[in-house]
């Protein structure tokens, strides 16, 4: 029978193939039929049968979900260091670059440029004409990243009379001042509260285990003679002056970096830069042409408008240390910093100023290592020499008409510093730490009569040698820093530059924190937390912790950045392993996983041992 008979007698089915039932296969429900073809010639149905099964279309899903995840997790990454990098990037334009980033590369060409300068003094001398220009140049470019650092200045000037507008913002910026006060002032409280507990350590070892000790000797061994550093007193007047000297260490410190002193000078300080907002305003806002002159922006403005205020402050710090502690090294550097200043302006063809400096180079060797019996009347020889070249240097400088005007003033400056530290008292005397290690020396080469015995024993002078030094340097670092950043920190506070700190941080995270909420479920939330919540909370923290180390500027945008930075791998990587936990559900797996992969990664060819003999590729 023909096809065409058999679709003419209505027998389609006849079309279909004969199957017996072992033949038949069984079809899930989930089978869906896609489309079918009719092949007449071989009397067959042809079906395009596309088969899901529970398992895999439970896969299918999974899949999809992963991916979409996925995508969230680096949109989410994406979105959380695009605000961090612009976050970070608005705030250096909103604070710019001045202070100790400045000063750290105005050191850095310093150093650069003092290993290649020479004694010979020659107006064709290349090394010397090199560093000059050299210094010149890297000096405009300071004078030019400064401009940046105004608009600090001018932002916290305007924030702040925009949140004096009403009571709710008003107290917002009270509470971000106090705020940040509180840390800072905190910060300078921890760094002469660790030099208190050394001087108390001190004065407490001198009063019980040696003073003490002392009077307990018989009137005969008090009256021997010892002569310590050329003078010859008796060992009861040596005892007494040692006791005078332990209360003057203490009566010096506590009167002038105590809790009560430091309060005192802070009022005062408060006092000289109370105007500080109207003299912003004057210099910015004076007029229409004010804030577009471009002399108003080579310096930044706070610091600048603040400068004498600083110095007399700074003058008034180093006097006090000086009572406490006045060291030879100390009075040798500051001299010598002050003629480094100096010698940054002297051009190469003043060869009269380059002669004066090299000299007094010597001369401040020669001063550091005196010691001996005649010490004090060989330093105050040297003293009167360095003071009268000193004196030449001035009028020299005064009479030369080729530095301007501004800069002949700062190159004055200098000298003038160096001719007040050499004349001071304090370069003759020491202060009281010093005076009791020159006493507890010279009592350590001494001995009593009548037992041999040394005074002071070896182990207990390098105790308070020990003590002396940290004593020393916890207070330079100390009162270097409240005459430096603290007060910065200090005027930036007074202009209005909290509040602003605070919002521009905040921003970020509550961008990052209606990102997180906005995920679907727990898991997307905690892989979002982890990837995008940890850089940004973890920038913000940073950000605090360098205000409350007093880092102003670049800096410590700088320090919250690498910090952010190395968040965001940490929550990233965390991210990981929390799948990974999800997936097995077990912790041991996932640690074992971790650790194969680290020394896989490492170490491959120690991955699998390598038998005897056998080659590898």
């Amino acid at each position: 029978m023909t096809q065409n008979n058999i679709i003419q007698n209505n027998n389609i089915f006849s079309l279909f193939p004969q199957y017996s039932l072992e033949q038949a296969i069984p079809v899930s429900k989930k089978e869906k039929v896609k489309s079918k073809e009719i092949n007449i010639n071989n009397q067959q149905i042809k079906d395009t049968i596309e088969i899901k099964t529970e398992n895999q279309t439970k896969n299918s899903i999974k899949e999809q979900k992963t991916k979409s995840k996925n995508k969230k997790i680096i949109f989410g990454s994406t979105i959380a260091s695009t605000i961090l990098t612009a976050g970070i990037f608005g705030l250096i334009f909103a604070k710019g670059f001045h202070g100790s980033f400045l000063k750290k590369i105005s050191k850095f060409t310093e150093k650069l440029t003092k290993d290649i300068q020479i004694q010979n003094i020659s107006t064709k001398d290349i090394p010397t004409r090199a560093c000059y220009y050299t210094r010149k140049g890297v000096k405009k470019s300071i004078d030019t990243l400064q401009a940046t650092s105004n608009f600090t200045a001018i932002k916290d000037w305007l924030s702040d009379k925009a949140f004096k507008t009403n009571k709710l913002t008003t107290k917002f910026a009270e509470k971000s001042t106090k705020f940040f006060k509180g840390i800072v002032d905190k910060t300078l409280g921890k760094k002469y509260d660790k030099v208190e507990t050394k001087v108390k350590d001190l004065t407490s070892l001198l009063k019980h285990y040696n003073i003490d000790a002392l009077n307990n000797l018989s009137a005969k061994d008090k009256m021997q003679k010892i002569t310590i550093k050329g003078r010859t007193l008796t060992l009861e007047e040596w005892i007494n002056i040692l006791s005078n000297q332990t209360k003057r260490l203490e009566t010096s410190f506590d009167n002038n970096f105590s809790l009560g002193a430091r309060r005192l000078r802070d009022k005062k300080r408060s006092s000289l830069i109370a105007d500080l907002p109207e003299k912003i305003k004057e210099r910015f806002f004076k007029n229409k042409k004010s804030l577009f002159n471009p002399e108003n922006y080579k310096t930044y403005a706070t610091e600048d408008l603040t400068k004498e205020a600083q110095e007399e402050l700074r003058q008034e710090i180093i006097k006090a240390r000086k009572q406490v502690t006045n060291n030879i090294t100390t009075i040798h550097d500051n001299i010598k910093n002050a003629l480094t200043s100096f010698s940054q302006n002297v051009k190469p063809e003043d060869e009269i100023s380059r002669n004066a400096i090299q000299t007094l180079k010597k001369q401040l060797e020669a001063f550091k290592k005196c010691s001996g019996v005649n010490e004090a009347k060989d330093r105050e020889k040297i003293s009167k020499e360095i003071s009268s070249i000193i004196d030449s240097l001035i009028k020299t400088t005064q009479k030369n008409k080729n530095y301007p005007k501004l800069e002949q003033e700062e190159m004055l400056k200098h000298l003038s510093e160096i001719k007040e530290t050499v004349l001071s008292t304090g370069i003759g005397s020491k202060g009281a730490l010093e005076e009791i290690i020159t006493i507890l020396n010279g009592l350590n080469k001494s001995t009593i009569k009548s037992s041999g015995q040394r005074i002071i024993s070896d182990t207990n002078l390098k105790e308070f040698t020990k003590l002396s030094s940290k004593i020393s340097k916890n207070l330079q670092k100390a009162t270097e820093l409240e005459s430096g950043e603290y007060f910065l920190k200090q005027a930036e506070l007074k202009v209005g530059s909290a509040p602003t700190d605070v919002l521009s941080v905040l921003f970020p995270i509550g961008v990052g924190a209606y990102s997180i909420a906005k995920e679907d479920n727990k898991e997307e939330k905690i892989s979002a937390t982890l990837t995008t919540c940890i850089p940004l909370v973890g920038t913000f923290a940073t950000f605090v912790y360098g205000t409350t180390k007093m880092l102003s500027g670049a800096k410590n945008l700088a320090f919250s950045f690498v910090s952010g930075v190395l968040l965001s791998k940490l929550g990233n990587y965390c991210d990981k392993l929390y799948k990974k936990y999800k997936n097995s559900g077990s912790v041991v797996n996932v640690v074992k996983d971790e650790y194969d992969n680290f020394w896989t990664g490492i170490t491959p060819q120690y991955a699998q041992p390598i038998k005897k003999n056998e080659k590898t590729k």
